[in-house]
């Protein structure tokens, strides 16, 4: 017995150690394994590291490349508008230029000329105002001042020629001509009685010379009013911050609220005055057609106005104030707005310019001179119903000589007969054309200036 329990117990210890060899076998053989596996690990971190570094940097150079060629589109097209714009004052300033040479090679009565010559000067400085606006933006609100002062001039300027129209250079001339309506015209404004001599009751002329005061004044105030206005304006934008919460309750608690609303009544006044002596002397100044002259003029006021306001009630309605693009990070709208005003008021200059050399032409002032009415040109639609008929006819006698040719002879008679019905009855639906020529056009005789 006791030799069968120390074998036993010999077994046992062995089992035990081999148990226990086996066991720290596997375990060294998992450990290494394990090793093997951290190694790999590690080792793909690497790899994804070098893969993710590469993949950003071909990003970053994506990213560049498109920044690069945006930059390059953006300068591209800024260029192209520069160019379109640039283009459109040249021809303003050279079709300009060249209707004043005219005026200047016939300077029939410089005293109204030289008037005219300014007010053409209106559309080469509107035009090279928006041009440099669109080249220097920081400029635009600097060259807007310009322009508003030269607008108000032009706008005196206008009652001043008209005047001297109406008296052939002299004022006292003109007002000899409309003492002739003193009894329609309405008493003279009282608040400006210290610049009436003589007092307007001592006589109609008096009356008539005090109205002519109370225009020119209303006239005049605008010329002082515009520029300062126009400078207290940029000095209010450039001292405000902007904000675009409530923007709208800001402006009308703003200084320039105030600034526009005396800017608004300055132009009222402005208008009161054109438009009492336009009614004054209407009939006196008629041979001019004054109306199509004082929409070339303020036509180029109210158009740039109006689009301009259009333009900014449509940025207006863009949220936050900026414009979110996919191949910029912030595009200012205002900026944008700017351009896009600038360039159409070069395109509008040209036309205005072209309307100047048809309202304001150079024969109007020479010796004799007359206006004439213009032809009417027609649609010549009695030379297409002629044609119409000569086919007809071309087809009857084609006909006739068929059967001419066949034996069946109508005779000379019936051919002319038939002939002579064919063309009256083209006569008389075929439209007299209109006489273009000025011989056979009545024109009534006119003022000469």
């Amino acid at each position: 017995p006791r030799s069968g329990n120390g074998i036993c117990s010999r077994c046992m210890k062995y089992v035990n150690f081999i148990g226990i060899v086996a066991l720290s076998i596997m375990v060294g053989f998992m450990f290494l394994q394990l090793q093997s596996l951290t190694y790999r690990i590690n080792k793909d971190e690497i790899q994804i590291k070098k893969m993710s570094q590469q993949i950003q940097a071909q990003e970053n150079g994506q990213q560049e490349q498109m920044n690069q060629l945006n930059s390059q589109v953006e300068k591209n097209q800024s260029l192209t508008t520069i160019q379109m714009a640039g283009t459109l004052v040249l021809l303003t300033c050279l079709l300009t230029m060249f209707h004043m040479t005219s005026h200047l090679r016939n300077f029939f009565i410089p005293v109204i000329q030289r008037k005219v010559i300014a007010i053409l000067w209106m559309s080469p400085i509107y035009a090279l105002t928006a041009f440099f606006s669109i080249v220097a933006p920081v400029l635009e609100a600097y060259l807007a001042v310009i322009k508003d002062f030269y607008e108000a001039y032009v706008i005196y300027t206008f009652l001043s020629y008209l005047i001297a129209v109406l008296g052939k250079g002299d004022r006292d001339t003109a007002v000899e001509v409309l003492t002739k309506h003193s009894d329609n015209l309405k008493p003279p404004a009282r608040c400006f009685r210290r610049f009436y001599h003589p007092p307007p009751e001592e006589s109609p002329r008096a009356k008539v010379n005090a109205v002519l005061v109370e225009c020119q004044i209303l006239a005049m105030q605008f010329v002082f009013c515009r520029p300062i206005l126009s400078i207290a304006s940029l000095v209010t934008t450039s001292l405000t911050e902007e904000d675009n919460d409530d923007i709208v309750q800001r402006y009308f608690t703003s200084p320039q609220f105030c600034i526009d609303m005396i800017q608004n009544i300055s132009i009222l006044f402005a208008f009161r005055g054109l438009l009492k002596f336009y009614h004054m002397a209407s009939d006196d100044l008629q041979w001019i057609n004054p109306f199509s002259k004082f929409l070339c003029i303020k036509g180029v006021v109210f158009m740039t106005f109006w689009q301009g306001l259009l333009i900014d009630i449509v940025v207006s309605l863009k949220a936050g104030g900026k414009w979110s693009d996919e191949n910029s990070d912030n595009i200012d709208p205002r900026e944008h707005a700017m351009i896009i005003q600038n360039v159409i008021i070069c395109l509008e200059m040209l036309f205005f310019s072209i309307a100047h050399w048809c309202a304001f032409p150079v024969d109007e002032y020479e010796e004799g001179y007359r206006r004439e009415k213009m032809p009417k040109p027609g649609i010549g639609f009695s030379d297409f119903v002629s044609d119409v008929g000569g086919i007809i006819e071309s087809s009857a006698q084609h006909k006739l000589s068929k059967q001419m040719k066949n034996g069946d002879y109508v005779g000379t008679d019936d051919l002319e007969n038939i002939t002579l019905e064919m063309h009256s009855d083209i006569a008389e639906t075929t439209t007299p054309e209109i006489t273009t020529s000025a011989a056979t056009t009545p024109v009534d005789p006119m003022k000469r200036v």
